[in-house]
């Protein structure tokens, strides 16, 4: 089996494209797609929902068995007709957005994303998201007629409102939570590779070589102006892409007064830290030792935007939190032995097998680890010698998700710190993340991304609810133009009333 921190990653870092490696013999954009028969679309579909149903452990974690069976069923007698990979793909996403589980991810074939290289369909803006109100953040040229901090009300004839009812169904996200799908139309993270609105628009509104976009001039709002931008090529928006966002080191600690220590964790993945050379257990040690010897009354710790990763956001709480603490109440699995789909697992058939022995049947049907061989944390955890016991403050927003999630609600569980921003993408009471296998459905190749281990944190929590912050603060476009840190300058403001 793989180790449990190994596989541990976001469920948006499973989205990073991998064009040098897709098939070679696709169709080009300017030929008819290939139609999938009805015989087929039902086999492909019959293996995902015996995925769902053997292999999955929480499809029924937010939804009624009963109602998701006739959701599944109804789906199924849909398919009476030839479909293209991507009309089958809206389905199969839809679905798993309907799951509720962040971690549940679809992706068109590889030979999909080869194809886009021949497009011209890529959006020529990056979005801010303010309010369900579309703002441009930046522009693929320095002259684009529309600048940076305007509001865009419609493209293609088509409403802010009326884009977001149909993108934001299709995007899997925790339970209830809508924070996390609005962030993920945006350039979320630092180390994404594609945003949702840059893939999810020509899927599921249109794809298109123009836009035609009614907009808001940020100098000149009175009145509202029309204009038509071509859409980039695949080359020319990658460089657009990698040119606004920019890739720094995951982890950043500084004093911003001589009682304010400000640290920024933007991620917690083993890939960005191993590219800046940043040991985060060397990091954490140094850090609060640091803050110990200092007497540092203040601490602000920065998980906005950060997609998860690995187990150092649990070795952080050990610096954080100040009494011994339980992390997680359960660990289960749907099966035992080899999953009974797995010979449409992309994994290493030992990579997916889990012998009877570790696990004990469960009066829910599953399999939970025995006490032994829990492969998380488990049982009453003790604080780093070093904790820190001033005061702490957490900045979050709907991309704080997975393993900053995690961070985030034993915080907050706990009693710890006092959180501004807005509601974390990761559910409180735990995610289905570990372990984690890759579908192939054979006839399409369409590929869906699933956690085999259920957990549950040992917190107190609302379902399908993430951390809510103390401090709900939404930025202005204008302050995010100018470089103003809205939510960080709020709670500058707010330590001295807490001291």
């Amino acid at each position: 089996m793989k180790t449990i921190f190994a596989v541990l990653n976001t469920a948006w870092l499973c989205l990073c494209l991998n064009f040098a490696g897709a098939q070679q013999a696709v169709e080009t954009g300017h030929q008819q797609p290939i139609k999938y028969s009805p015989k087929q679309l039902q086999e492909d579909y019959s293996i995902f929902r015996k995925t769902l149903e053997t292999t999955y452990p929480s499809l029924y974690r937010f939804t009624d068995s009963a109602i998701m069976t006739k959701y599944l069923d109804d789906n199924f007698k849909s398919l009476n007709q030839p479909e293209s990979e991507i009309e089958f793909y809206k389905l199969i996403a839809t679905i798993c957005a309907k799951i509720n589980d962040e971690h549940l991810i679809p992706q068109p074939s590889k030979a999909y994303y080869h194809s886009l290289q021949n497009t011209r369909h890529y959006f020529p803006f990056s979005l801010k998201i303010i309010d369900r109100r579309f703002y441009v953040l930046k522009t693929a040229q320095a002259n684009a007629p529309i600048p940076a901090g305007s509001e865009i009300l419609s493209i293609n004839g088509r409403t802010v409102e009326e884009i977001l009812n149909t993108l934001l169904p299709a995007i899997p996200s925790d339970g209830y939570i809508q924070t996390f799908n609005i962030r993920h139309l945006e350039d979320y993270s630092m180390t994404e590779e594609d945003n949702l609105f840059d893939l999810n628009y020509p899927i599921f509104i249109e794809d298109t070589a123009t836009y035609r976009i009614e907009f808001i001039n940020k100098d000149d709002k009175s009145a509202k102006k029309t204009t038509t931008v071509a859409g980039l090529d695949f080359k020319s928006y990658k460089n657009f892409f990698y040119s606004r966002n920019k890739l720094e080191a995951p982890l950043a600690f500084k004093y911003l007064k001589k009682d304010v220590a400000y640290l920024r964790i933007s991620s917690f993945l083993q890939w960005h830290r191993d590219r800046f050379k940043q040991n985060f257990y060397t990091l954490y040690d140094s850090i609060f030792r640091e803050l110990k010897v200092r007497h540092t009354k203040n601490l602000i710790l920065d998980l906005r935007n950060n997609e998860g990763g690995d187990g150092t956001g649990e070795k952080l709480l050990t610096y954080l939190l100040t009494k011994p603490y339980k992390l997680y109440e359960s660990a289960e699995l749907k099966f035992a032995g080899y999953p009974a789909v797995v010979d449409y697992l992309e994994d290493r058939k030992e990579d997916v097998f889990f012998p009877d022995s570790l696990v004990d049947r469960t009066n829910n049907g599953l399999y939970a680890f025995k006490k032994a061989y829990m492969p998380l944390p488990g049982g009453e955890q003790q604080p780093d010698s070093n904790h820190y016991k001033g005061n702490l403050y957490v900045l979050v927003n709907g991309a704080s998700g997975s393993m900053a999630s995690v961070v985030a609600s034993f915080l907050k569980g706990n009693g710890r710190g006092v959180f501004v921003g807005e509601e974390t993408g990761g559910a409180m009471e735990g995610a289905t993340a570990f372990y984690g296998a890759t579908l192939v459905l054979p006839n399409s190749k369409i590929r869906i991304h699933l956690g085999l281990l259920k957990t549950t944190r040992a917190v107190a929590f609302a379902k399908g609810r993430g951390v809510e912050p103390d401090y709900y603060v939404t930025p202005k476009i204008a302050d995010i133009l100018e470089g103003i840190d809205t939510e960080l300058n709020f709670t500058l403001s707010l330590i001295p009333s807490k001291k």
